[in-house]
């Protein structure tokens, strides 16, 4: 998923067409990290990833990101973040699902499916951990020397000893941050939707989770409608490399535009009744397949992006999302029980990440679909 820090723009769009164009516009350019700098901390590694790069230097670093996902077994990830969700789950403890889950379960599945030895799962999950709060500028306070170090833990865990290719570790390093920070927030943010149903819509439904929502919706339209009502990723920059035009307006070259994908998610000429939150419309024969495809390359959510640069761990992300969501669907949410109440978010100025999410009341469950 695409996270970026906000700057003051000149322009923010927050129509889904006009965000749409921008993404598939190659004058709009990401905000470019510095080249990679000797050593092994976050500076080298934002100048190393392909997601602060351009051109033809970004369409190599991405296709081996590519090609690297891409040879892994979206049903593997899912059923593995399944069995392990479940197994953090098991006994019906109230155990915080954003402290214990969220991330830890997607970033040590994908960890140990890259080349992470399992004895060193833990270890790298919170290496990673410390590498996302440091990721982006500016990072979160203190964050950058815990970031630092962190790259040398993933860096010794991949090369058993031996310092990786930088190619490599630039990859998998960029491919595990992506997979932390915005994917807790679809987990989290899925769940307080799916707890707060019966208030969102007249499903009948118990307050709570509920094992039958799987009957009613595919746990696949469950992420889709939450990526597209509560998404994680709220923001993304463009720059501008030349003159050009954005939401019928004249943009100068070196502008920064604010692309508002919270609000183009809730484009009414895209989505109708767009502040109901409702999975039925991402069933099939309930939604035009011309305007949902997948990456946003339709008229589908923006959290993974759109046009020239959609985030090449869509696939990735989802299956170990869905895995985590299916295993938690028997369970009840333990508080706050009412859409008055406050959950209280982590704070960032574009993610929206639950701090804390309880989940109590074990039930058994048959395996994802």
């Amino acid at each position: 998923m695409t996270v970026d820090p906000p700057a003051v723009p000149e322009r923010r769009l927050i129509r889904h067409a006009d965000v749409r164009s921008v993404l598939a516009d190659p004058r709009f350019l990401v905000p470019a990290a510095p080249a990679a700098r000797p050593g092994m901390g976050m500076a080298w590694l934002r100048g190393a990833v392909s997601r602060f790069s351009n051109g033809a230097e970004h369409g190599r670093r991405r296709a081996r990101v590519t090609g690297m996902l891409g040879a892994l077994d979206p049903v593997r990830l899912r059923r593995e973040a399944f069995e392990r969700t479940g197994a953090e789950l098991a006994g019906g403890a109230r155990v915080d699902v954003m402290a214990r889950i969220a991330r830890r379960v997607p970033v040590g599945v994908l960890a140990t499916r890259l080349g992470v030895p399992e004895d060193r799962r833990e270890e790298v999950v919170a290496a990673v951990t410390a590498m996302a709060a440091a990721y982006h500028l500016p990072p979160a306070s203190g964050a950058a020397p815990a970031g630092d170090a962190a790259v040398g833990v993933l860096a010794a865990a991949l090369g058993d000893g031996e310092r990786p290719e930088p190619g490599l570790l630039a990859a998998v390093a960029g491919a595990l941050i992506q997979a932390c920070d915005a994917t807790a927030g679809l987990v989290g943010n899925t769940l307080v939707a799916v707890a707060r149903l019966p208030s969102g819509l007249p499903s009948g439904l118990p307050s709570g989770l509920s094992a039958d929502l799987s009957a009613r919706w595919p746990v696949e339209a469950l992420l889709a409608e939450t990526l597209r009502w509560d998404p994680p990723v709220r923001l993304t920059r463009r720059v501008a490399a030349e003159d050009a035009t954005a939401g019928g307006v004249r943009v100068p070259a070196g502008a920064v535009l604010l692309l508002d994908l919270a609000a183009a998610n809730r484009d009414p000429d895209v989505f109708p009744d767009p502040d109901r939150f409702d999975p039925g419309r991402f069933l099939p024969g309930c939604f035009d397949p011309g305007r949902f495809e997948p990456g946003g390359g339709g008229g589908g959510p923006l959290g993974f992006g759109s046009g020239i640069r959609p985030c090449p761990g869509e696939r990735t992300a989802l299956a170990l999302t869905a895995g985590v969501v299916e295993a938690t669907l028997a369970h009840r949410l333990a508080g706050p029980p009412n859409p008055h109440e406050q959950i209280s978010y982590e704070p960032s100025p574009n993610l929206r990440i639950p701090a804390r999410l309880y989940l109590e009341g074990a039930a058994t469950t048959e395996g994802p679909r």
